[in-house]
């Protein structure tokens, strides 16, 4: 917004617009000269005359000017508040963002324990499960060094072995007395050994005679 000053060509009487107001008509509307060029008005410090349309111009325009003004203070604070309030709502998101990120870290924490002790449990069954069967394993070889413990000795083993050999060929083995042992020491068993007979005398010779 610029107004232009108007003034009277000397000797003709007649208004024609001038180079900018005089300091005289500026310091009737109370403006300064650096005012005046700040708020677009143009000054003419060379001259020195004062018009009344001048200086009803100038207050015509201050007054626009300062309402023009004071809308721009209205909107320049408006929008300082508004960026406050965004610089709070940037402010307060980001802290609810970090929030959020430290809760899942948590839960991630947490995830992570489940998981080794779900893993530290599953290894805790295996190694018991090992355990039984090593156990079952120990049970078996138990029961069979008592079942080799109530089995018969060597010495009876080897008894009842010659004496089916000796009923085979014919003999009769004929134990002597009996004579208590100590523990742990062989018993001594005579054995006498009969003559055949004559039937298996005879059965001896046909075998003999088939082969």
């Amino acid at each position: 917004m610029q107004i232009r000053a108007e003034v009277e060509s000397p000797g003709r009487n007649i208004h024609r617009k001038g180079r900018g107001f005089s300091t005289d008509e500026l310091a009737a509307v109370k403006l300064t000269v650096k005012e005046a060029r700040e708020a677009g008005i143009i000054v003419d410090l060379r001259r020195k005359s004062k018009y009344s349309e001048n200086i009803t111009s100038l207050k015509v325009f201050k007054e626009d000017y300062a309402k023009q003004q004071a809308e721009k203070e209205k909107l320049r604070l408006k929008a300082i508040k508004e960026n406050k309030k965004a610089r709070k709502e940037a402010e307060k998101r980001k802290a609810d963002y970090d929030v959020l990120q430290e809760k899942r870290l948590i839960e991630i924490e947490e995830e992570r324990k489940k998981v080794q002790e779900e893993i530290a449990k599953r290894e805790a069954e295996t190694a018991e499960e090992l355990s039984t069967d090593e156990l079952a394993e120990l049970d078996d070889l138990e029961g069979e060094s008592v079942s080799t413990e109530s089995a018969e000795s060597p010495e009876e083993a080897l008894e009842k072995l010659e004496g089916d050999l000796a009923e085979s060929l014919g003999d009769e083995v004929t134990p002597t007395e009996a004579v208590a042992a100590p523990d742990g020491a062989k018993r001594v068993i005579k054995r006498v050994r009969k003559k055949p007979t004559s039937t298996s005398k005879g059965v001896s010779d046909k075998a003999e005679k088939k082969e």
